[in-house]
């Protein structure tokens, strides 16, 4: 089990990239600023319980795993035990190589070509690269995919990171808009925000039950510990307008996710609306997340 190791200044960030190219520790000092990764996640190849996986090359879900583009449909592997539909891209699946890395920047890639079973969890071939960039105030992440198929190919980028939900903590981001989810948990058409499910006033994270997506965010968002006298900021290039926000209730976790697009976008009738870029042959994506940490006096 291979762990690359950042250090600046107070910060420390670990990195697990066989394992889906994940985050397994964020710390200022002895405060973990995302939730711990226990050693037997690790050594069990638990991505899913990590720190904060990446979300190539689509975020969320698609629906059944089936999709129609530019004419013809397309069937993905049901990737998630026996959940109904393809999630979060395969990406988080797939070992990732180290490209380079110092004491604090650490760069990984990852090919993916669609032979045989590989169709299945995606039929395009892409290349995707995070960038981990550590300096005494924060973490600039860096996602960049590129389509390397001699087709067009639909795509998105998202992050998921997870947060430890201690007493007190506290959220703010401002979005215009959410989407429901049905019972299904695919998304219905998008409504103003309801005051419980609203954090632009800075508030306790709470316990609403919410797993959905916000449309019409402004790449910002804020999370304080006071116990810790520390805060989280998150600020995000313009391609994530979106955001999930996963509060599940009696959990010791939440999950904070910029990402470009809506969940089960693909399936839209306009998917460039709801976010999906469609990237030519040799085109790419890319895009920063920057958590800013603060020490609180």
């Amino acid at each position: 089990m291979l762990i690359v190791t950042l250090r600046s200044s107070a910060l420390k960030l670990d990195l697990a990239p066989t394992i889906g190219g994940a985050i397994a520790g964020f710390r200022h000092g002895d405060v973990a600023l995302m939730r711990e990764t226990p050693e037997q996640v690790l050594r069990d190849g638990l991505v899913r319980q990590t720190c904060c996986y990446p979300l190539i090359p689509y975020s969320n879900r698609i629906a059944k795993g089936r999709f129609t583009f530019e004419g013809i449909e397309h069937r993905l592997a049901l990737n998630f035990g026996d959940h109904p539909h393809s999630i979060h891209g395969n990406a988080w699946q797939r070992p990732w190589q180290v490209v380079e890395a110092d004491d604090a920047r650490c760069r990984l890639a990852l090919l993916h070509r669609p032979d045989g079973d590989a169709a299945k969890e995606w039929p395009f071939a892409y290349r995707a690269e995070q960038l981990f960039e550590l300096s005494p105030d924060g973490l600039t992440l860096t996602l960049m995919l590129e389509n390397e198929d001699h087709r067009a190919m639909p795509a998105g980028l998202g992050l998921h990171p997870f947060f430890p939900k201690r007493p007190g903590v506290r959220l703010q981001f401002a979005a215009e808009r959410v989407y429901p989810n049905r019972e299904d948990s695919l998304p219905m058409d998008s409504i103003p925000v309801p005051d419980l499910w609203s954090y632009r006033a800075m508030r306790e994270v709470g316990e609403p039950r919410l797993d959905n997506c916000f449309a019409g965010w402004d790449g910002k968002a804020r999370i304080v510990y006071p116990q810790e006298n520390v805060a989280l900021s998150i600020e995000a290039d313009p391609l994530f307008g979106h955001l999930v926000v996963y509060v599940p209730t009696e959990r010791n976790f939440f999950a904070v996710e910029p990402v470009s697009h809506m969940n089960n976008a693909i399936s839209r009738r306009d998917p460039s609306h709801h976010g999906l870029t469609v990237l030519r042959s040799g085109e790419r994506l890319t895009a920063r997340v920057r958590f800013g940490v603060e020490a609180l006096s």
